[in-house]
C-alpha cells in the first residue's frame, strides 16, 4: 500500500488518506507516513495485542478486548468523518477479516453483520464524498477458514452494492467503472 501511495504522490495525487480497520494497529503505515501531512492515516485496532510498539498515525483509536459491534461501528462513524475532513483525493481501505469473534489471533468480537456494516460505511462515506477508494482484503485467521473467506467476500459485494456506479465521475472528473458481482452473501 505505501509504494502505491507513493507512486500516486510521484504522479501528482496530493492527498491520501489510509483506513486501517484490521485488528492489529496500522504500525507499518503510521511509521513510513509519520513525517508526511499528505498522508492522513487512521487505524482502529485492539489495543492490547500486537504491536506492542504503535508509533502515532494520524488518528489511533485502540480498542477494548472484546469490543463489540455497537461499540465499534459508533467510535467508526465519528472518526470517518475526521478521516475524510483531510479532504483525500484517494482512500486506501484495508479491510482485516480478524476484528471477528472467533478469530484466533484477534481479541474483538464483531460478527459477520457487523463487518459487513463496517465495510458499508466506510464505503458509503467514500461514496458521498466521491474520493476514489482502493479497498485492500487483510488479516484473518478464524477457526473455520470458510469464515475468513466468507468475511472478505461480504466486504466484495459491500464495495459491490454501494460502491461508485459505472458512469459516475469522482471530483476530479474521472469516470467509474465497476466490475461485475462477485460471489453470494454468506456470513
Amino acid at each position: 500500500m505505501a509504494v502505491a501511495i507513493r507512486v500516486l504522490q510521484r504522479d501528482g495525487v496530493e492527498r491520501v488518506a489510509v483506513i486501517d480497520l484490521d485488528v492489529h494497529h496500522g504500525n507499518g503505515t503510521a511509521f513510513i507516513f509519520e513525517s508526511d501531512p499528505r498522508v492522513f492515516t487512521f487505524s482502529m485496532h485492539q489495543q492490547h495485542n500486537y504491536p506492542m510498539w504503535k508509533p502515532r498515525g494520524s488518528l489511533d483509536i485502540g480498542l477494548a478486548d472484546g469490543t463489540g459491534d455497537s461499540e465499534y461501528l459508533g467510535l467508526l462513524k465519528d472518526a470517518l468523518l475526521e478521516v475524510m475532513a483531510s479532504a483525500p483525493d484517494v482512500l486506501f481501505y484495508l479491510a482485516g477479516a480478524d476484528p471477528y469473534e472467533d478469530d484466533q489471533l484477534g481479541g474483538l468480537r464483531l460478527t459477520c453483520e457487523g463487518l459487513r456494516a463496517r465495510d458499508r460505511l466506510v464505503i458509503q462515506q467514500a461514496r458521498q464524498g466521491r474520493v476514489p477508494m482502493a479497498v485492500v482484503l487483510a488479516g484473518g485467521y478464524a477457526r473455520s477458514v470458510d469464515d475468513t473467506v466468507n468475511i472478505h467476500v461480504a466486504t466484495i459485494e459491500e464495495a459491490k452494492a454501494h460502491g461508485h456506479r459505472a458512469g459516475e465521475r469522482n471530483k476530479h472528473g474521472v469516470e467509474r467503472h465497476v466490475h461485475p458481482r462477485v460471489g453470494e452473501e454468506q456470513c
